[in-house]
């Protein structure tokens, strides 16, 4: 049987899904952070590149701590979707989103028939390595596989209804900084044109019974949940490891910038 997805369990009752970003390629600290009760870690391909086996060790972190694997692809690139899948991960993110084209063909490298053309090499993790029935295991592949369409070109505004409409798509996911920045508001976090379409990303989920998602910071989270989204990314190790060093020299004050003890 295969390993039943956090994240869709989340969205299917409209209760919040919470997910981290994983930004150094340590597999350890991936499990660590899946035992905090995430129910998604989010970890990038598009801005890293990783050995294979590296990411499938992430992967493996992922399923051995009980959390979801959400991977973000590089943009038009799909055809490394199937070694992500297969060793285990729940999740697709797809940046850089320009038309409703882009998605379908993700939907359908992801989905097997009917729901779209995905090969069959059921000997892998996500298929329990072919020790179950293949016909569940195909339709628990369709089911319990996520995915997250970022919504961070301006391009992709008038296309939302059709995006949301498509069946396979689960989540739009609002990438605020770069949105803000195809928008010459960067820096902005209040101006009225992200504002727009934060709203309008909201109402579309709302109507095509999709879920909305965000990163954004813990005390955040109750403003957007508030607008209607349910996916939210309120954490990295990079922000855990920065914030813990401020809270550190904060609390050292002075000692901090004095003379380092066994230092020249």
């Amino acid at each position: 049987m295969m390993r039943p997805s956090l994240v869709q369990k989340k969205i299917a009752r409209g209760k919040p899904a919470w997910c981290a970003k994983a930004c150094y390629n340590d597999p350890e600290l991936v499990e660590l952070m899946g035992n905090f009760g995430l129910d998604a870690i989010w970890i990038c391909l598009e801005h890293k590149r990783l050995d294979p086996s590296a990411t499938y060790a992430l992967i493996q972190a992922c399923r051995l701590a009980g959390t979801d694997a959400v991977m973000r692809v590089k943009p038009a690139n799909y055809s490394d979707l199937l070694p992500l899948l297969e060793a285990g991960a729940s999740g697709i993110m797809l940046p850089r989103v320009r038309c409703v084209e882009e998605v379908r063909e993700v939907v359908a490298a992801m989905k097997y028939p009917p729901m779209g053309r995905r090969g069959y090499d059921a000997i892998h993790a996500d298929a329990r390595f072919g020790l179950g029935s293949p016909a569940d295991y195909m339709a628990e592949a369709n089911r319990e596989t996520t995915l997250l369409v970022q919504i961070e070109e301006p391009e992709v505004i008038p296309h939302l209804d059709a995006i949301a409409a498509l069946p396979g798509v689960d989540v739009l996911f609002v990438g605020p900084a770069d949105l803000s920045l195809g928008l010459g508001r960067f820096g902005q976090p209040e101006a009225p044109e992200l504002a727009a379409v934060l709203k309008q990303v909201a109402e579309t989920c709302r109507r095509h019974g999709k879920t909305a998602g965000i990163p954004c910071a813990p005390a955040q989270v109750e403003r957007y949940y508030d607008m209607g989204y349910r996916f939210f990314n309120v954490l990295s190790d990079y922000r855990c490891v920065v914030d813990g060093f401020n809270q550190a020299k904060a609390k050292l004050g002075s000692l901090w910038d004095g003379e380092r003890p066994g230092k020249p």
